[in-house]
């Protein structure tokens, strides 16, 4: 038996007609309209994320996007030319840093929080063996302290904890040893401080007692999913599945929730997704890469478009998440990196991150990230930046993540809209100035 086909003319008079073949649909005139075998040649074909993601995993996704890819939609090739969202200046910027710097391994991801368009897809390596893979794209890279956002946002979002929440532990801030976890021992060695302050300076042994005491594997793997962990991503890029290692023995929770393990791991791509759902509040958007597609004829058939992928947390939940990822760049862990960028001609702009650090060995190096956001209005950047370095660092992450945010945000606002905010502070500051020189007078007078 042939394909069933359906075709359906609407319109007495009108000059529209619509037909389907399969799963294929056309749009026609009635001048195009010769007969039931030329419907062929107008098709529109249904096409999915997981169509374009295919295409590209095929056809490679290297230092370079593809311009052109075969689809195959049930078993028929269909050739298209490929737009993409990409932002060329912040593009260029990352990949002149890269050539600069030249890092053993390096990727580099940032995403428009409030559509997920992806702007920059980055992948860098020295070793020529490991070119052909994009690095952007891999989740074989531990996430580390990384993992302390998902462990905080359940902490908030279930238990009602804030950013000033005091919390308690014994032992430096970067181990995690079982005593401290399990001996609940307070005496002149324990240090307290609020919930934001152990963010920002990523104490191991307070996010190893949240994830045992306070949210629970239940949870912890939950928030994990909802932050795309153990689950496919749904993008029309190729990109690999994040792990979370979410068991039910006390010390691997503990481990896992304080990121102080290999088993937890995911792509750059994953990282900036994690920062873009705190940037926007709460809400995670499915990454996409692609504008639009176009057949032979130079017609469009596909136009990329924002869409929500899940509620991770509440807005209030984020809002609290903001403050301590504000504190990493202030005060915490990235602070050297962010140093003067709050004085600076960007000040106006909302920055946050969370910084993770550990061994790895696919590939082998030290491994160094950065996840985190920048936010002025409705503009809201999440970038993720990884460095690997073999034996010692040529840059850091969170100074490429700052780099980023800055060349966003100059090229996006303009100079002219930061030259005149310069205006407006330095006109702000002579006024106050004056003002307090009257006063001044005004007392000695008196």
């Amino acid at each position: 038996m042939g394909r069933r086909k359906k075709i359906i003319i609407t319109g007495l008079g009108g000059i529209i007609v619509a037909a389907s073949i399969g799963s294929y649909s056309a749009y026609l005139t009635r001048e195009k309209w010769v007969g039931p075998a030329q419907v062929v040649l107008g098709l529109k074909p249904t096409i999915t994320k997981t169509d374009i993601a295919r295409a590209l995993s095929e056809k490679g996704v290297e230092k370079d996007l593809p311009t052109d890819v075969i689809l195959d939609l049930k078993g028929r090739p269909y050739p298209v030319g490929v737009e993409y969202t990409t932002h060329a200046g912040l593009t260029a910027e990352m990949l002149k840093l890269l050539h600069q710097y030249k890092p053993d391994y390096g990727a580099f991801v940032a995403v428009d929080a409030t559509t997920g368009r992806v702007l920059t897809l980055i992948s860098y390596a020295e070793d020529q063996k490991w070119v052909p893979q994009n690095l952007a794209l891999r989740a074989t890279f531990p996430s580390a302290s990384v993992f302390k956002v998902v462990t905080a946002a359940a902490a908030i979002s279930e238990r009602k904890m804030n950013a000033g929440s005091i919390v308690s532990f014994n032992g430096r801030a970067h181990t995690l040893y079982k005593r401290n976890i399990f001996q609940d021992a307070t005496n002149r060695w324990t240090t307290h401080m609020t919930l934001k302050d152990a963010f920002a300076r990523s104490v191991n042994a307070v996010f190893g007692k949240l994830g045992v005491f306070i949210v629970g594997p239940t949870e912890l793997k939950s928030y994990a999913e909802k932050f795309g962990f153990n689950r496919k991503l749904p993008s029309d890029l190729p990109v690999q599945e994040g792990r979370a290692a979410i068991t039910e023995d006390p010390w691997e929770i503990a481990e896992a929730a304080s990121g102080f393990t290999k088993l937890n791991t995911m792509s750059p791509l994953q990282g900036a997704l994690i920062a873009a759902a705190i940037a926007n509040e709460g809400r995670l958007m499915e990454p996409y890469v692609v504008s639009s597609l176009k057949n032979g004829d130079g017609e469009v058939v596909y136009t990329g478009a924002p869409k929500l992928s899940n509620v991770v947390i509440e807005p209030q939940a984020a809002a609290e998440m903001k403050i301590l990822m504000g504190e990493t760049v202030s005060s915490g862990t990235s602070r050297g990196a962010f140093r003067g960028f709050k004085k600076g001609a960007l000040g106006y702009v909302d920055v946050g991150g969370k910084t993770g650090s550990l061994t790895g060995n696919d590939p082998e190096g030290r491994y160094d990230w950065f996840v985190g956001y920048g936010i002025s209005g409705e503009h809201r950047i999440a970038v993720a930046s990884l460095v690997i370095s073999k034996e010692y660092w040529k840059v850091k992450s969170s100074y490429l993540a700052r780099k980023a945010i800055e060349v966003f945000f100059q090229e996006n606002l303009g100079n002219r809209t930061i030259t005149a905010d310069r205006r407006v502070a330095s006109r702000a500051r002579r006024v106050a100035l004056a003002t307090k020189r009257r006063n001044l007078r005004s007392r000695k007078a008196e």
